[in-house]
Formats: structure tokens, C-alpha cells, sequence
């Protein structure tokens, strides 16, 4: 074929907020945090095709959010920002959001991941960008971008999405604190071909996600033991 039809790359910009976030190779001040989520969204986003453009960390006012969203905006097919979608006095996504544009959907009932944002941000032409506000926790991030951003971006790339697959497993592992919301367990296939339970799932902990193999996909009030079977998802059809 002397001609093909494509579709351009998808532009996408990033930033973080936290007046709390540092650099690696930075001194870490009291309080203060490693900007983790910054390379991992970059790489998960390069991965996915899109040209990148970082605009680095947001300070924690309602001004400077509204002015990174106005910025970010201008030549871009979507924004994606890490952190600041909560309830506290510093979280001003919400707010800077629903000022420049306006936004769709806000929380939603699972564990880790509650607190996600989907919107648009409207642009000096009349038209609008996509927004998608991820949590800055780690491991909220990291699981809420492949559930949801990357089937997401795959659609407006003009690819046919379609459910990752799962596979029933036997949980080699106990968990009682069943919670009201959907939770993804952090996993590992061990030698006896069950699952292993990563001892810590909190989700600052994103070493859980380079242990594991991939995510038990727990109904909400599920209580798990050993010998179950579970629904399990492998991080290999949520990533490539």
C-alpha cells in the first residue's frame, strides 16, 4: 500500500502538585516526599505512544493550578496530574478544574484509587482538553492509570479497547479487612502456582507493584482465604 490512514500521536501533558514533593538527589526536607509518580507516569505515558510535555510540580495554591491547567491546556490532547483531587486545604484540582472547564466525574469506589477526577479544561479557542486527575499516592496512581487512563488513551488513539483478561487462582494468603469499596491486591504467582499477598498494600508503598506479578480484583465486602479462588489480572494485560 502506497498510503496508510494513522493517527497522529496524542499529545499529553503532565504535572504534580505538592508543595511537599522532591527531586531525587535532592535533600529531603521534614515533611517532605520523593516526586515517584513523575517517572512513572512519564514512562507508563512514552510506553502508551503519546508525546510527553512535563510542566514539573504545581505549587499548592488555587492561582498556580489554575494558571498549570490554562498552560497545559494550549496544543494538548489531554492533561494528566498527580495528586491534589482530595479533600484537604492544599488539594485545589477539584476547584481549579471545575474553574477553567468543567469536571464529569470526581471519586470513585475503589481501593486504592478514590479519589479520581475526570473533566476538560476548556482552551482560548472555544474548544476543549480531556483531564484526568490521578491521586498522588503511589500506588493509586500506578493502578488507576492502567484500569483506567490507558484504555482511556488506547480509544482516543482510535484503537478497539477491550477487557483485560483475568484468570481464577487460589489465594495462598489471608485477608480479613474486607472493605465497602472494590480493592486490587498487590500479588506475586509462587512456585506452587497460588498467590503470594505483598505484606504491605498501602498505597504509598510502590515497591509493591515491582514485587508483584499483578492485582487480585476483590469484590467490595470480600473476605479471602486461604485455598479461595480469586480473580486475578495479570500486570502484562494492563501494560502492553
Amino acid at each position: 500500500l502506497a498510503q496508510l490512514p494513522v493517527f497522529r500521536r496524542l499529545k499529553v501533558a503532565v504535572f504534580f502538585t505538592g508543595d511537599e514533593l522532591t527531586m531525587p538527589g535532592e535533600p529531603l526536607k521534614p515533611g517532605a516526599i520523593y516526586n515517584s509518580n513523575r517517572f512513572m507516569l512519564r514512562g507508563l505515558l512514552q510506553q502508551c505512544g503519546c508525546d510527553v510535555t512535563d510542566l514539573g510540580n504545581v505549587p499548592d495554591t488555587l492561582d498556580a493550578t489554575r494558571s498549570a491547567l490554562r498552560n497545559a491546556a494550549q496544543g494538548n490532547d489531554l492533561i494528566i496530574t498527580s495528586g491534589g483531587v482530595s479533600v484537604g486545604e492544599e488539594d485545589h484540582i477539584k476547584p481549579a478544574v471545575e474553574a477553567e472547564g468543567s469536571l464529569n466525574m470526581w471519586q470513585i469506589a475503589m481501593k486504592p484509587g478514590k479519589p479520581l477526577a475526570f473533566g476538560e479544561v476548556h482552551r482560548a479557542s472555544q474548544e476543549s482538553t480531556f483531564f484526568v486527575g490521578l491521586p498522588g499516592n503511589p500506588v493509586s496512581s500506578f493502578v488507576t492509570f492502567l484500569l483506567f487512563v490507558r484504555p482511556f488513551i488506547h480509544a482516543l488513539q482510535g484503537a478497539q479497547t477491550s477487557t483485560p483478561k483475568s484468570y481464577s487462582m487460589r489465594a495462598d494468603f489471608s485477608w480479613s479487612k474486607a472493605d465497602k469499596r472494590n480493592e486490587f491486591l498487590r500479588v506475586r504467582v509462587n512456585d506452587a502456582h497460588g498467590l503470594d499477598l505483598f505484606k504491605n498494600q498501602s498505597s504509598g508503598v510502590l515497591t509493591s507493584t515491582v514485587w508483584g506479578d499483578g492485582l487480585v480484583d476483590n469484590p467490595p465486602n470480600q473476605l479471602i482465604q486461604p485455598g479461595d479462588l480469586v480473580r486475578f489480572i495479570p500486570f502484562n494485560e494492563l501494560l502492553y
